[in-house]
């Protein structure tokens, strides 16, 4: 009786099915618990692809769709495996919980039917299996490489929507790079066409797909790949870590230069602003000038009123001479240091150049000084003089804040000149003991 119900299995006759089960209404029941076969009527019916036998099989026992065989496998890997898709639907629709089922080599129904290239089958599967885990996702794909399925790869990545750009396998490797290890030549072709795939991704070992490809011996399959890498921009991995220290090297030098130039610009113009101050001043002194030839009217001595000057004459310099001495010197000094510094760029000077920082430094310190002695002397010349006057306390403490800010500045000069001589002399003798003890031994 049981080989009968076998034998219509093979065939698929659900007449001769409906035959015995209306002779004996347990011949499922028995089967399923002392069967000498070491799989049900379903799981042939599954592997053959007779889909009206396994839709009457499981109206009489549905607990059949969850019956695992020697090998562990149930109707469903065996209808995954073989492309039977509407079987598939049909087995889930009793167990769709089958379809996260191991069998004894570990492989799930959607595993096998990857394996085997089983379009449609995959498709259903993923469908009813919507939240895949990402390393059933990346196993997946693995497959897909090793067995050459590219129509399949091609399926998965449009149900599941994955970026393949951070997935790595075997040592690190990339799916292009297994691709690339596999000679797969059409599915490397697929893959560098993609945006998200990294074609110049380094495994575990420092290789590029490049890399990978010019170690492998050399035939049709290894050029016409080679061919499509560099196509796509695959470089060597010394070509990246060359160009990549010179990218670095570039910005750095790129952010410095840019830093510089800022300064040196800065620089230029405070320069140049200094200048024209000096100069401004020089035309139109403290006091004003005079505005006429008063030497014609005038008596040569001031004390009857009348004053001898000549057109544009400085006044200061006639009431004040000590004042007015003063006040030309450190302006000429400042306007002098100023066009100095202007005169060091325009010569090719820049902050990069230590020397030159020195001299630069050095003016605009000058330059700063003489232009703040110039202003006390304007100031006092143009102030007049009384008791309790503001303006002369103000005057005397913003020139002794400046020569305080000038005399620290100098503190700490000489203090880290001193530093760095003691450490020069530190360090040579350092050096001069452990030659000696060198010399010994």
């Amino acid at each position: 009786m049981e080989k009968k119900l076998y034998d219509a299995c093979l065939r698929g006759d659900v007449d001769k099915l409906e035959e015995l089960i209306r002779e004996d209404e347990l011949i499922l029941a028995r089967v399923s618990i002392s069967s000498c076969f070491n799989q049900t009527v379903l799981h042939v019916a599954s592997m053959l692809g007779h889909f009206k036998f396994a839709e009457s099989i499981l109206s009489y026992k549905p607990d059949f769709a969850s019956r695992l065989d020697s090998q562990g496998r149930s109707p469903l890997h065996l209808a995954s495996a073989n492309g039977y898709a509407n079987i598939v639907i049909l087995l889930l629709e009793y167990d769709p919980k089958m379809c996260i089922v191991l069998d004894e080599d570990g492989r799930t129904p959607l595993q096998l039917a990857v394996m085997n290239g089983q379009h449609e089958a995959v498709s259903e599967l993923i469908k009813v299996k919507s939240e895949l885990h990402e390393q059933e996702i990346g196993e997946v794909l693995q497959l897909c490489v090793m067995y050459n399925r590219l129509n399949v790869l091609v399926l998965v990545l449009e149900l599941t929507s994955q970026h393949l750009s951070n997935r790595r396998y075997d040592k690190g490797k990339t799916i292009l790079q297994l691709a690339t290890s596999l000679t797969r030549t059409q599915i490397v072709k697929y893959l560098v066409t993609r945006s998200e795939v990294n074609v110049n991704a380094v495994d575990q070992n420092g290789f590029t797909a490049l890399d990978i490809i010019e170690q492998m011996p050399k035939d049709v399959k290894t050029i016409e790949i080679k061919e499509l890498l560099i196509s796509a921009g695959t470089s060597r991995a010394k070509e990246i870590k060359a160009a990549t220290k010179t990218r670095k090297s570039v910005k750095r030098f790129t952010i410095f230069q840019d830093k510089r130039e800022k300064r040196d610009k800065t620089m230029l113009i405070v320069a140049s602003v200094i200048a024209a101050m000096a100069y401004q001043a020089a035309i139109s002194p403290p006091g004003g000038v005079a505005g006429m030839d008063a030497s014609v009217y005038s008596d040569p001595s001031p004390s009857n009123g009348i004053y001898d000057l000549g057109p544009a004459n400085s006044l200061l310099a006639y009431f004040y001479p000590d004042l007015s001495n003063a006040f030309w010197i450190c302006n000429t000094i400042s306007f002098m240091a100023s066009l100095s510094v202007i005169f060091l760029y325009v010569s090719g000077a820049t902050l990069k150049q230590k020397f030159f920082i020195w001299l630069i430094r050095a003016a605009m310190w000058i330059t700063l000084s003489s232009m703040t002695m110039a202003y006390s002397c304007a100031v006092a010349a143009t102030t007049p003089e009384y008791e309790n006057n503001s303006t002369l306390v103000a005057l005397v403490s913003g020139l002794a804040t400046w020569l305080g800010l000038i005399g620290l500045a100098i503190v700490v000069l000489i203090y880290r000149s001193v530093r760095y001589i003691v450490r020069t002399n530190k360090r040579e003798r350092t050096a001069g003991r452990m030659k000696i003890r060198t010399n010994i031994v």
